[in-house]
């Protein structure tokens, strides 16, 4: 509860004193106004719709605005009706209901009334005059005030409106409508992108503590001159990027230092009509990338992942028929030996660069090798063995690992 202490006793002032001496004491007036909101129109605060430091500037600007319209100077330093302005349209987009605002500057009125009586003796014949012109400048405030909360108010509904019918457009899209005659063309008229030109469409997931994944990516893409739009999808923000006259390689660019969590890239589509297509794609180029990993896969750099990624089944029973003996083993021995052959296919199967890599001896590589091949049943040689034992292991780093396996 906002306590307002109690106001020292000032001398009477000259008739002629009496508004500058409230512009003196904007401070008092202005904590008067918000003792008199916290007490008599709580809602007010009680919605968390505005923080009282907000609500005590906004108090202090909005007397000194009724003062400078008191005392007849409405142009000096600017028109104080556009302080009244902006801060209906502050309220408006907080959705502050208008009575509680306008009942606020009716105890407004109340506090400069209070502090006005401070100033001069009852009987002064100026506080009668002052008072009445005020009350009439706070009617007028709280007209111009009403008029503009209600314009801002329609301006905001018709911006939701719009909003909305811009996000089904793009769910639409990404339904796969933009097939049917008309809709694509329908579609960049209102999406203000092009119906024809070549897209990239673009699937990322929030960080694990719930932040965009990327950072204002349709601000950097226009800074770069490329069209988007960026709209959540599922648990996704899924962007479509017109490439027009330029190449995926200029947008990736853009995108990638933005980036904070794992997205995916689809390939090229031709036009909006089959962003669907590089929407689903797209997914599953982010899904190749192992969780907990920042970064922006592009698909085709992750071709066998997406392999694995669209079989899951397939990746889990490859893991537990090939990798299945080694991950039953105990402890973390089953994890050493697996990264071992992974760096060992890594390096073009050095020993040397393995040992190099792992920080460890040759002979340690090459028994953890001897190991391998025999919980594996077979050599470490072959096209058809590398090919297996490759997409195991990614199946594995994946995440799919199989039933009954330890993860």
């Amino acid at each position: 509860m906002v306590t307002v202490e109690p106001v020292e006793e000032v001398a009477p002032l000259e008739p002629t004193g009496l508004v500058a001496a409230l512009n003196s004491r904007l401070d008092e007036v202005a904590e008067r106004w918000v003792s008199h909101i916290v007490a008599k129109n709580s809602g007010y605060l009680d919605n968390a719709l505005i923080s009282l430091p907000d609500l005590r500037r906004t108090c202090r600007d909005n007397a000194a605005a009724v003062l400078r319209l008191l005392a007849g100077e409405p142009t000096a330093g600017g028109d104080p009706l556009g302080v009244v302005r902006a801060s209906a349209r502050r309220a408006a987009e907080r959705g502050i209901p208008l009575d509680s605002l306008l009942r606020s500057y009716r105890l407004g009125g109340l506090a400069l009334w209070e502090e006005l009586a401070v100033c001069a003796p009852r009987s002064d014949r100026e506080l009668v005059d002052v008072a009445s012109a005020l009350w009439l400048i706070i009617d007028e405030v709280s007209a111009e005030f009403a008029t503009c909360y209600h314009y801002h108010r329609t301006e905001l509904e018709l911006l939701r409106m719009a909003e909305q019918r811009r996000r089904v457009m793009v769910d639409e899209l990404l339904r796969g409508r933009g097939r049917e005659g008309g809709f694509a063309e329908e579609a960049a008229v209102k999406l203000d992108l092009p119906a024809d030109s070549a897209y990239l469409v673009v699937a990322v997931e929030p960080t694990p503590t719930g932040r965009p994944g990327v950072e204002m990516p349709a601000e950097t893409l226009t800074a770069g001159g490329f069209r988007s739009v960026w709209q959540v999808s599922g648990e996704l923000l899924v962007g479509l990027v017109a490439l027009e006259r330029s190449t995926p390689d200029a947008a990736l660019r853009r995108l990638r230092p933005a980036m904070r969590g794992r997205g995916g890239v689809g390939p090229v589509v031709t036009g909006l009509g089959q962003v669907d297509e590089g929407h689903q794609l797209a997914a599953v180029a982010l899904a190749t990338l192992p969780a907990g990993k920042p970064g922006l896969a592009t698909l085709e750099d992750h071709l066998p992942e997406a392999l694995l990624v669209r079989s899951p089944d397939l990746g889990e029973m490859l893991v537990r028929e090939l990798l299945g003996p080694v991950l039953d083993l105990p402890g973390k021995e089953g994890t050493y030996l697996l990264t071992t052959l992974a760096v060992w296919i890594d390096t073009n199967c050095s020993v040397a660069h393995t040992a190099t890599r792992l920080y460890c001896h040759r002979n340690t590589v090459l028994n953890r090798l001897n190991r391998l091949e025999g919980l594996l049943g077979r050599p470490l040689k072959g096209r058809a063995t590398f090919v297996a034992v490759s997409l195991a292991l990614t199946a594995w780093e994946l995440g799919l690992r199989g039933e009954g396996r330890p993860r």
